[in-house]
């Protein structure tokens, strides 16, 4: 994760982009996020689990989170997964999978 990090400023720094410091403090804040989520993942794949009734509760019970979600989940930025093979099976979506949607968004609003 570190290694795609500093890959990252070296091509700002390499193409002269003049990127302010405060955006690239957000852009590798968000970085470091997903870095300690990804390795929480990989302690306990069960704990970055979440079900597709859990998953607004966790964005806070915001409606414009909410909205964002399914969005992300359309246009497949997020995808889901069923653990059974019934069809009432819960859909379960992965948290790091989530912030890595929403991070990317956020970047992409940062330049």
């Amino acid at each position: 994760m570190i290694y795609k990090i500093y890959k990252i400023v070296y091509k700002i720094e390499r193409k002269d982009m003049d990127i302010p410091i405060t955006t690239l403090q957000a852009m590798l804040t968000n970085a470091a996020t997903l870095g300690a989520m990804s390795a929480v993942k990989r302690l306990d794949p069960v704990k970055d689990e979440l079900k597709a009734s859990e998953v607004r509760a966790w964005l806070g019970n915001d409606s414009k989170m909410s909205r964002k979600f399914d969005a992300m989940v359309r246009k497949g930025m997020i995808k889901g997964f069923k653990k059974g093979t019934s069809q009432n099976s819960p859909f379960y979506y992965s948290k790091v999978q989530i912030e890595a949607a929403f991070a990317a968004v956020r970047c992409k609003g940062l330049l």
